[in-house]
């Protein structure tokens, strides 16, 4: 038995296909024809071409010129800003000042006095530790006297009244009571009603 299986050749394609034949000079010469000449295009005119690169050149010069305002705009704002915080800056160091003359010991002791609070002349203490008395618990009151440490810096400050008022600091003088005549306060220390 044969294993081969008959199989179709195209010569042409095996082989190649046969060669053209010449043209003749006739047939050449009929394919052959000129071409033909282009229709004439219409010039743009030079001047639109420079109006067009003026108008370029305007526009980046504008757009630069623009941009450079804005730029200095933004100068004037970011120091105009700064020297408004160097200015809040100095404002808030004032106001701590002046809350720190305000909280003083001094101003304390001469505006609880002038709202009628009283010192204890001889104050009592209790121990913690067997819960024993030290001190007379019948001392005697006085009214607050003056600073002994002066505060130069509370000059200028008012002082609150009685009434809850501003006033002036010198214009009240506390009497100088003496420390032996102080009367012993008898039942509750006065305070005033709150809500």
């Amino acid at each position: 038995m044969n294993a081969t299986v008959p199989v179709e050749v195209d010569p042409i394609h095996l082989f190649g296909a046969a060669a053209p034949q010449p043209e003749t000079p006739r047939e050449r010469a009929d394919r052959l024809r000129p071409v033909p000449t282009p229709a004439p295009r219409q010039r743009k005119s030079p001047v639109l071409g420079a109006v067009i690169a003026v108008g370029v050149i305007l526009g980046i010069f504008a757009a630069q010129l623009a941009l450079s305002i804005l730029v200095s705009q933004g100068a004037y704002e970011s120091r105009a800003l700064s020297i408004e915080e160097r200015d809040l800056g100095r404002v808030e160091r004032v106001l701590s000042q002046n809350l720190d003359k305000l909280a003083s010991p001094q101003n304390l002791v001469v505006n609880a006095g002038a709202l009628g609070m009283v010192q204890n002349v001889a104050p009592a203490t209790m121990r913690l530790s067997d819960g024993s008395i030290q001190g007379s618990l019948e001392s005697a009151t006085r009214d607050a006297s003056e600073n002994l440490v002066p505060n130069a810096q509370l000059e200028n400050l008012p002082v609150i009244d009685a009434k809850g008022l501003l006033s002036e600091r010198n214009a009240q003088s506390a009497p100088a009571i003496d420390a032996a005549a102080a009367v012993p306060w008898q039942g509750k220390l006065p305070a005033p009603e709150t809500h």
